[in-house]
C-alpha cells in the first residue's frame, strides 16, 4: 500500500535554462547570455556557463549555479540605454 503523496502544487519544479536565455545574478549585476547548460567536467551537478560584456566592453564568461541566477526579460526598455556612453560618428 503506497503511503505516501506529492502535491505538485508545493514543489517549486528547478528553472529549466536554455542556450540563449538572459539572466542576471540574484544578487544583481550585468546581464548575461547563457552559452551552455548542463554538466561540466568535474563538478557534480548541471551548470550555466554565461557571457557578458563589463564595463570596459571586454567580454567575460563564468560558471555559475542555476541557483545563483534568475531569468530575465530578452529585451530591455529604451529609456535604459545610456546614450553618453555610445560614441556616435559625426
Amino acid at each position: 500500500m503506497l503511503t505516501a503523496t506529492i502535491d505538485a502544487f508545493q514543489t517549486p519544479l528547478p528553472i529549466q535554462f536554455n542556450t540563449g536565455d538572459v539572466v542576471t545574478l540574484k544578487e544583481g549585476g550585468s546581464r548575461m547570455t547563457v552559452t551552455y547548460a548542463g554538466p561540466v567536467a568535474l563538478n557534480p551537478g548541471d551548470w550555466l556557463i554565461c557571457e557578458w560584456f563589463d564595463e570596459h566592453g571586454e567580454l567575460r564568461r563564468e560558471m555559475f549555479s542555476p541557483a545563483s541566477v534568475r531569468v530575465e526579460p530578452r529585451s530591455i526598455p529604451a529609456g535604459s540605454v545610456l546614450w553618453n556612453r555610445m560614441s556616435r560618428a559625426a
